[in-house]
């Protein structure tokens, strides 16, 4: 399961703005928007501590939320780079009727490029090959061109034909220059090593791998059949043959989804529990989202609803209660488990009904979905308490399965 979002994209945006203008540089949010799918190019992009004050200068953070909210903003971009959905926002455009309007200060467009292009200047040039270089400096000059009209003139006045169109044109053009980049950023290195041990050399057939590369990574982490688990086991493998070593997990035990560079390794090893928890394997999604906890206490993936269901589901009533112990947490997914656990080891007594009224009470809708008499509304990327939305995702993190597990147990709790 990838992280949800306890506020929606909306709310997200309007704390980061609340966040900003309380700093020292107060950057638009479209500016931000661009730096943060900026950072997702880079090879290795710096840590959280540093690109904050890069962006922002020194900020006076009044609410730990807004601090939240701007973290949730760079991994909706990370996300939507990895999957290559890089379209800009919908108000950077070029007016047909006054393009130099569109390009003036202030304007979303040249907000957007320049915040892009102040997020590029982390990218050390001096450690990346001719390929990256040459992808690099010409995402930079389109870039460049869109902060103003007079540097588009500079940028593009070489073309032919009506300068309206060629910046039309151009514009269009952004968000594949931006995917170029991302891929030889990450996959060129590793490609022509991987294939270089085969006796691959040939660039038509190394570009082919390359892109065969790109889809197979995107298709693996969107899969969810029980094959796609082999998938997992390799790249996590890849990682931490290369990366994630002992000494590496050591010295950054704690704080490994505050790391640009370990966030997709805690993805996929958070999605291949997940799996292994939809085949069977509890115990095994178990011992992995109990390790995933330890790498990242503050569980910003949601991880800890996972593993509650995963004890369910092993009947590991020991376990349950001490992590509902240790979570000190009152939510649809605690109260759920608690509830859950009453009626698997009590059965139909006064102090499991209280559990299952405090349960409906915390969400009216979890009842009727749950029990198959009304379909949820499906979650996205955010929820708020209390919603549909926070149902289906709960069902999606093993409650479904949890409940199944517990004879009578769906039943019971459409009793009153």
């Amino acid at each position: 399961m990838q992280k949800q979002f306890s506020m929606s994209i909306q709310l997200i945006k309007k704390a980061v703005k609340a966040f900003s203008a309380n700093s020292e540089l107060q950057p638009d949010i479209l500016y931000i928007e661009g730096y943060l799918m900026g950072l997702g190019v880079a090879l290795q992009p710096p840590l959280p501590s540093e690109w904050l004050e890069h962006l922002f200068g020194h900020y006076t953070l009044e609410h730990a939320k807004q601090l939240e909210a701007v973290m949730d903003f760079y991994t909706l971009c990370f996300r939507r780079m990895v999957r290559d959905e890089n379209t800009l926002p919908k108000q950077c455009v070029v007016s047909k009727t006054d393009p130099q309007d569109s390009l003036s200060a202030g304007k979303p467009l040249p907000l957007y490029c320049m915040g892009m292009l102040r997020a590029l200047t982390w990218i050390n040039t001096e450690h990346i090959n001719a390929e990256q270089r040459q992808q690099l400096q010409w995402l930079k000059e389109i870039l460049r061109g869109f902060t103003s009209y007079e540097q588009a003139k500079k940028e593009f006045e070489d073309d032919c034909g009506d300068f309206t169109k060629v910046l039309l044109k151009q514009r269009r053009m952004i968000p594949t220059y931006v995917a170029n980049t991302a891929y030889a950023m990450r996959f060129a290195d590793d490609m022509v090593e991987v294939l270089g041990e085969y006796g691959i050399t040939d660039e038509e057939m190394l570009e082919q791998a390359h892109e065969v590369f790109n889809d197979m990574l995107e298709e693996v982490l969107d899969r969810d059949d029980e094959a796609a688990i082999a998938e997992f086991d390799s790249l996590v493998k890849r990682f931490e043959e290369n990366m994630i070593t002992p000494d590496f997990r050591t010295e950054n035990m704690g704080v490994f989804w505050k790391m640009h560079e370990t966030r997709p390794y805690m993805m996929l090893r958070a999605k291949r529990a997940h799996l292994n928890l939809c085949y069977g394997n509890a115990d095994k999604a178990a011992e992995e989202l109990q390790d995933l906890l330890k790498l990242n206490p503050n569980d910003n993936q949601g991880n800890r609803y996972l593993l509650l269901n995963c004890f369910i589901v092993m009947q590991d009533w020991a376990q349950l209660r001490d992590c509902l112990g240790q979570f000190s947490e009152y939510s649809t997914f605690t109260q759920a488990a608690h509830a859950l656990m009453l009626y698997a080891t009590e059965g139909d007594t006064s102090h499991s009904r209280e559990a299952k009224k405090a349960l409906k009470d915390r969400n009216s809708h979890f009842q009727m979905i749950a029990t198959g008499q009304k379909k949820a509304k499906p979650c996205l990327d955010t929820y708020t308490p209390g919603s549909e939305e926070e149902v289906d995702y709960y069902l999606e993190a093993g409650g479904k399965k949890a409940w199944l597990s517990v004879e009578g147990s769906l039943f019971w709790l459409r009793q009153k």
